[in-house]
């Protein structure tokens, strides 16, 4: 088990990336509703140390982009193709046919979805970036030795006074 000074160290340099992650999605315009933002976080295991980030579902798509996948066809009723529909519909996006009248949400989702399928979606590895902004590992390091060095100290200071 984690001392509570090793916790907070770890603890705060999560925090950390946590907090650069959001502001890396949102320097890219990636928050049209805001749930990714909001979504992103970490957990501690406070027995093993180990740091663990997350976000909803869609998270890796942004994070890892998406490949290419020409020839197959896009299922106009897939989940993939409603997710745009409610991103467009939040954005505002409003499209128009080679005539220049409107044309449906549904319509250019399935057009969008159409063309991530063609030309895929590039990737923005917030996570990585983000641990690279907080210090990487040397600062994580670094806090968890300052850490260590309070709990001797506190434990020899302990030691001494009984």
């Amino acid at each position: 088990m984690l001392s509570k000074n090793v916790q907070a160290a770890q603890r705060q340099w999560a925090q950390l990336v946590v907090s650069n992650a959001k502001s890396i999605l949102i320097g890219a315009g990636k928050q049209a509703t805001g749930t990714l933002v909001r979504s992103v976080s970490y957990k501690l295991d406070v027995q093993t140390g180990d740091i663990e980030f997350s976000t909803i579902s869609y998270g890796e798509y942004v994070a890892d982009g998406r490949k290419k996948y020409p020839g197959r066809g896009v299922n106009p009723e897939g989940a993939f193709v409603s997710a745009i529909e409610n991103w467009v519909r939040v954005k505002g996006i409003k499209g128009r046919d080679k005539r220049g009248r409107f044309i449906t949400n549904k319509s250019l989702s399935f057009l969008i979805a159409r063309s991530i399928n063609k030309k895929g979606i590039k990737p923005l590895p917030f996570f990585s970036l983000a641990i690279r902004k907080s210090g990487g590992v040397k600062a994580l390091n670094k806090l968890v030795a300052e850490a260590v060095k309070k709990d001797i100290v506190q434990k020899v200071t302990a030691a001494l006074k009984s």
